[in-house]
């Protein structure tokens, strides 16, 4: 007898032992006349209907424990006959299977992605669709394995086993070799969404580029104008987890960027404070206009530039989570641009802010 046999025999007992107990309780009630007949019923119901509910909860459990324990010994002894008609194959099936699983649980992880960067809303989706076609040709090469795999087994614990051992070990090589190709085509699609990854980082790093050194070709402006056009709002919840992932690639960047957000605001409050002055003081319309206009320059264009930098940011964080290495060129090559640009982008709305401050000029009167 099992284990599993065991406690299941033993949960029979004790759920016949409670039954009884329960039938006698209620007689001793009835035999004492202390429950008027009519709520007799209500008693039974109140009594068993619990017991009835946890009993049949119990015994799913433990019956799926039974399947659970009876699938995975079948489990074994398949692998165990994989194993001894062609050892490969069983390796390349356990692998497959783990690739699946992993794929499975990475596309979960892209309609988050997905809903939470807008700006690359696009890039993702179209690597959903790209995984789902891969994950779907390699499942179906796992099923067509494991199907012939479990009538082999079968047939091998049924018929004769020397004769469908041998055969199926002709079987399992051509097995193992359709698993190969599908993987070769698996690795041909991730290779292809791998270059699609760092098109994209490469095109975000160009176009903060542009902020030290402009483009002379046209060709390269276009691309940065198309660039641009992909660029979304981000939210305050979208810019705090980029900013903590700056903040890991290194913390000065982290630092940076708040100072820009600082000078961002900064702009904003002293344009509307130099247009609450202008209320009362219409006269000086034409300086204070000026002035108002030069920090909403300065506000807008530090705006430009903080968002193509989270842009950046963003291109590198969804193509490490959808699966680029951290050692790729294009990663590095970001890394690089960011430590390069983003302190002189600060620099320059630093210098425009000076500009702004020290633009006063007064007017000597005869």
């Amino acid at each position: 007898m099992t284990f599993a046999n065991f406690i299941f025999i033993v949960f029979l007992i004790v759920s016949l032992l409670v039954f009884v107990v329960l039938v006698l309780l209620i007689r001793q009630i009835k035999k004492d006349g202390r429950l008027p007949a009519e709520k007799m019923p209500t008693l039974v119901m109140v009594l068993f209907l619990p017991a009835i509910v946890i009993y049949a909860l119990v015994f799913k459990g433990i019956v799926d424990w039974k399947s659970e324990i009876e699938f995975e010994k079948n489990h074994i002894e398949i692998e165990n006959f994989v194993i001894g008609a062609y050892e490969p194959l069983a390796d390349s099936q356990r692998e497959l299977l783990i690739t699946l699983k992993e794929m499975q649980t990475l596309l979960i992880e892209i309609e988050a992605l997905e809903i939470a960067f807008p700006s690359h809303a696009n890039l993702v989706q179209k690597v959903k669709e790209e995984w789902y076609a891969s994950r779907s040709g390699l499942y179906k090469v796992y099923q067509e394995a494991d199907r012939e795999i479990r009538h082999a087994w079968i047939s091998h614990k049924t018929m004769d086993s020397s004769d469908v051992l041998a055969k199926f070990s002709k079987q399992a090589v051509q097995l193992n070799s359709n698993i190969k190709n599908a993987k070769k085509d698996y690795q041909a699609q991730l290779h292809a969404v791998q270059a699609s990854l760092v098109r994209n980082i490469d095109a975000a790093r160009q176009l903060l580029d542009t902020n030290r050194n402009p483009p002379k070709s046209k060709k390269q402006k276009a691309k940065n104008t198309a660039t641009l056009k992909q660029i979304k709002h981000f939210s305050d919840r979208t810019k705090l987890q980029l900013i903590d992932f700056l903040a890991r690639i290194d913390s000065r960047l982290a630092e940076e960027f708040e100072t820009l957000q600082e000078l961002i605001r900064l702009s904003g409050q002293q344009a509307a404070k130099v247009r609450s002055y202008l209320l009362d003081n219409q006269d000086l319309e034409i300086p204070l206009e000026k002035v108002i206009t030069d920090w909403n320059d300065l506000e807008k264009n530090s705006t430009t530039r903080m968002s193509q930098i989270l842009y950046a940011v963003e291109a590198e964080y969804v193509a490490l989570k959808l699966g680029l290495s951290q050692s790729n060129p294009a990663v590095k090559a970001m890394h690089k641009s960011l430590l390069v640009n983003l302190p002189a982008i600060v620099g320059q709305a630093f210098k425009e802010r000076k500009s702004i401050d020290q633009s006063y000029n007064f007017k000597t009167t005869k």
